[in-house]
Formats: structure tokens, sequence, C-alpha cells
């Protein structure tokens, strides 16, 4: 298949016209990582947006942890409300697992923070598509009726998230 198709199954060019999205084939760049395979870092310099193509990562957050937090987070896994695990590197708190067609990263790229704020690892063998953040600002630049399209996806993608979130809290509120 090729990259223009592969783009078209991206939730993140879902508003684009096909003229659009062909001006992104020659801005994406494939990169392939293996399980287990750290993809970003929390505080490595930001690359850009990177779009599932096959696969599953993880993105998780390292927790400061003292006693009291031990049975915090013991009390919140008992409910369900949201995974938090000791790894190889620490406790971590998993915000999300993403598959095909979803994206990760653009937090960083959209706030314009020089650093990622959270870690991402390669659940599965994953394929990966990489929008360099100089090439994100650029399209803002050049072409901002299609960066408006770009952004709507992502305030629906977000309000999803915070719906889901807001269920959480209240499960975790009211134990249930």
């Amino acid at each position: 298949m090729s990259v223009f198709e592969e783009l078209k199954k991206q939730i993140l060019f879902e508003g684009l016209s096909d003229e659009e999205l062909a001006t992104l084939v020659d801005l994406v760049e494939p990169i392939n990582y293996e399980k287990g395979a750290p993809i970003i870092r929390e505080l490595e310099p930001t690359r850009g947006i990177f779009l599932i193509k096959s696969g599953e990562v993880e993105i998780t957050k390292k927790l400061p942890i003292d006693l009291k937090t031990k049975m915090l987070i013991t009390v919140r896994n008992m409910q369900n409300c949201c995974e938090i695990r000791k790894t190889p590197y620490g406790w971590r708190q998993v915000f999300s697992s993403l598959i095909e067609g979803q994206y990760f990263g653009e937090l960083s790229v959209v706030e314009g923070k020089k650093h990622h704020g959270a870690d991402a690892d390669a659940v599965d063998d994953c394929e990966l598509y990489l929008i360099r953040a100089n090439h994100f600002y650029d399209i803002e630049a050049k072409n901002p009726l299609m960066m408006l399209k770009i952004f709507r996806t992502m305030a629906r993608v977000a309000s999803k998230t915070v719906r889901y979130l807001d269920r959480q809290l209240l499960k975790l509120l009211i134990g249930f």
C-alpha cells in the first residue's frame, strides 16, 4: 500500500482532502521499532508527531514513589481506574495504549515544547510515520486551512479523552 493510502487511514488526517493529504506524503518518515523498544523518553528533545501504521504503543510517565503513594497505587489498581505498575525503570503510570491509526507526540509539538513530557514504548513490533516538528510548523505557516482541519481532529480526540478521564475520576472518587 502506498504512503498516501496509509495516511488516508490515519485519524489525524480524517478531515483532509486528497490534495491536502498528497502534500504530506513527502513530509512523513517511516520508522520501525521492535517490541519493547523505547520510541521517545520523557525530557528527550521533541522530534515531532508519530502516526501509528501498525503495532501498539504505550504512553507512560515515571512516578516518584513513597510508602503513601504505594498504598494509593494499590487502591487505584484494585478499583481498576488506572494502571500503575513497577517496571525495570521504576514505577510507571500508563496513560494510554495506542494502536493503528492513532498518534502521539502532538502535545509537545502543538505546545511548542522543546522536550517530550512522557515515555512511549513499542508494545509490539511497530511501523510508524514521523512528521517532524519543523515540518508541522511549515504546514501551519503555509496552509492554515489544512492546519485548522488537523487541529479540529486533535480537539475532537482530546474531547473524547477528557470525557473518558472524567468517567475514570468519578470511578476513583466513588469507588465503582
